[in-house]
C-alpha cells in the first residue's frame, strides 16, 4: 500500500506542475530498432511509407548505453513511465544484451511503470509491469495482416507465459479487420491471461488501409456497446468519444511522452508533429493523455490500474 501510494503521489505531482505550466514529460517512449520478424500489411516501416517530412536516421538500433542514458535523463526531467517499442521489441540486442537488462535498467532508473510492445511470436519478457500484445482480429484476420500461424504462435505464448502483471491486446482498426472488432473483444474478454483492449485506429500510412471518418464512427458505436455490455475495453469513456477526432496538431499534448528512435534523435513529442499524419492520427493515448492533463478524474481511474502501476 506504501508502494502504491509513492507512485501516485508521484503522479499527482507531475499532474499539478504540468497545470502551472511544466512541460515535464510523463512517459518516456523508446524506439529501441526497426527489426522485426514479421511484415505486417499496416505497417509503415515495413511499407517504407514515411512521411517526407520526418527525418529517417541511417542507424536501425540503439545501444544499451544510448538507451540507459536517455532512461535517466528523462527520468530526471519527471518521466516515471517508460516503454520499450520496435520493431519487434523482443528481439532487441546489444551483445550480450537484451530486453530484460532495458527492463532492469528502468527499474533501476527509478520508473514506477515499465512496459513494452510485441507481435508475441517470441518469448516474453516478464519483468516488466506491463506488456502490449497486437492483436488484430480472430485467426483467419490476424493472419492475413501478419502472416500464416501468428495468431496460433501468440495464442501459445500467451498460454504459456507465467507473467503476473497486466497484459492488454492492442487492435489497429483498418479496412482489413473494421468488421471484426466483437469478435477480437470476444477473444480477449475469454483469455484469462488478458486484461482487456484497447483499440486504435491505423494512423496512416499507408493511406490506403486508413478508414472514413463515417468508418470510425460507426466502429466506435460498436466498441462504446462492447464497453457497455462488460467487454474489458481498456479506452476510456471519455476518449472514446474523441476518438473520431482526427486532427490532432493544436490539441495534442505533446510534451506529455518524449521519444528516442534509431540513430539517437529525441522528440519532445510525437516524430508524426506537423505531418500529415498528425493529422489523421489514431492513437487512442493522444486522447488518454489529453484528458490527463485536463484533470478528468474518470479517465485517470479508468487508466491507471492497467496502465501507470507496477505489479509490485
Amino acid at each position: 500500500m506504501c508502494a502504491m501510494a509513492f507512485e501516485m503521489f508521484g503522479y499527482a505531482k507531475w499532474w499539478l506542475k504540468s497545470l502551472f505550466g511544466s512541460k515535464a514529460p510523463l512517459v518516456n517512449t523508446i524506439i529501441t530498432h526497426y527489426g522485426c520478424n514479421l511484415r505486417c500489411r499496416h505497417c509503415s516501416i515495413h511499407s517504407a511509407e514515411v512521411p517526407a517530412d520526418i527525418e529517417v536516421p541511417a542507424a536501425t538500433k540503439l545501444s544499451f548505453e544510448e538507451i540507459n542514458g536517455d532512461l535517466k535523463a528523462q527520468f530526471k526531467r519527471g518521466a516515471r513511465i517508460a516503454y520499450f517499442e520496435g520493431g519487434e521489441t523482443t528481439m532487441w540486442n546489444d551483445g550480450e544484451k537484451d530486453l530484460g537488462d532495458l527492463i532492469q535498467a528502468a527499474k533501476d532508473a527509478g520508473y514506477t511503470n515499465v512496459g513494452y510492445t510485441t507481435n508475441g511470436t517470441k518469448k516474453f519478457f516478464t519483468g516488466s509491469d506491463v506488456i502490449s500484445i497486437s492483436l488484430d482480429g480472430p485467426k483467419e484476420i490476424h493472419d492475413l495482416i501478419r502472416g500464416e500461424g501468428v495468431y496460433d504462435t501468440l495464442m501459445k505464448n500467451l498460454a504459456e507465459t507465467d507473467f503476473t502483471g497486466s497484459i492488454y491486446a492492442n487492435m489497429v482498426i483498418q479496412k482489413d479487420n473494421i468488421d471484426h472488432i466483437t469478435e477480437t473483444a470476444k477473444i480477449v474478454k475469454d483469455n484469462e491471461k488478458l486484461s482487456g483492449i484497447i483499440f486504435n485506429f491505423l494512423t496512416p500510412p499507408p493511406y490506403g488501409l486508413a478508414l472514413s471518418n463515417d468508418e470510425k464512427r460507426k466502429a466506435i458505436a460498436e466498441i462504446r456497446d462492447l464497453k457497455k455490455n462488460g467487454y474489458p475495453v481498456l479506452n476510456s469513456k471519455k476518449g472514446l468519444e474523441l476518438l473520431a477526432e482526427e486532427d490532432w496538431s493544436k490539441k495534442c499534448p505533446y510534451y506529455v511522452t518524449v521519444f528516442l528512435i534509431p540513430g539517437g534523435l529525441h522528440f519532445n513529442g510525437c516524430p508524426m508533429k506537423g505531418t500529415r499524419s498528425c493529422e489523421q492520427c489514431g492513437f487512442a493515448a493522444v486522447r488518454e493523455y489529453y484528458l490527463i492533463k485536463k484533470g478528468s478524474f474518470s479517465t485517470i481511474n479508468e487508466m491507471s490500474s492497467i496502465f501507470a502501476m507496477s505489479k509490485k
